[in-house]
């Protein structure tokens, strides 16, 4: 009976260690294997991005649809509140489960604040709204133009939000023990 609780509460502890960004990681990785040969390019962390952004775009599309289509709110606006929410969203999840990144918080949300206005000004509301002026039902003009802003999102993310090299830096920096007093010849004696 004794070894029976030993296993149990071994499975409990190895089930704690593991996070969420470590089974997002999982899932992302055991999909890229199986993706085709000829699409084995795509990062695993395009995969990522394009889940946290399917759940970002319906809670875009979602908010988009309650204020213009049932509250009639004016199209700009309810494309605005809709698109500011999914990105603060996508932001998180994409730092915690996608791209793993810690560190300087201000530095890559300030970048992102680059990203999310000019993605907002370029394709949301520019392309989007000149689509819905020629006469695109709504929804649809938000549809098109999100593929669009899919592909110039996970390339700013990826490169300049979140770049490898800052997280090469962070792992490193984490391994690297801490200089003593001796080493740093600042000793107060």
């Amino acid at each position: 009976m004794r070894w029976n609780s030993d296993r149990v509460s071994l499975r409990e502890e190895l089930k704690a260690e593991v996070t969420a960004s470590d089974r997002f990681s999982s899932v992302t990785s055991w999909l890229h294997r199986r993706l085709p040969k000829f699409l084995k390019w795509i990062p695993e962390t395009a995969i990522g991005f394009a889940m946290i952004s399917m759940t970002g775009f319906l809670i875009d599309i979602g908010i988009l649809t309650l204020l213009h289509g049932a509250a009639h709110m004016w199209y700009p606006l309810a494309v605005t509140l809709g698109y500011g929410t999914s990105s603060v969203v996508n932001f998180f999840l994409n730092r915690w489960l996608n791209f793993q990144m810690h560190g300087n918080i201000g530095r890559q949300s300030g970048r992102q604040l680059v990203v999310v206005i000019s993605n907002y000004v370029i394709w949301i509301l520019g392309f989007s709204t000149v689509l819905e002026v020629l006469g695109v039902q709504y929804q649809a003009a938000r549809l098109i133009s999100a593929c669009a802003e899919g592909l110039y999102l996970y390339v700013m993310m990826r490169l300049w939000v979140f770049p490898r090299r800052e997280q090469l830096e962070l792992v490193s920096s984490e391994h690297r023990p801490e200089l003593g007093v001796a080493e740093t010849g600042t000793a107060d004696q």
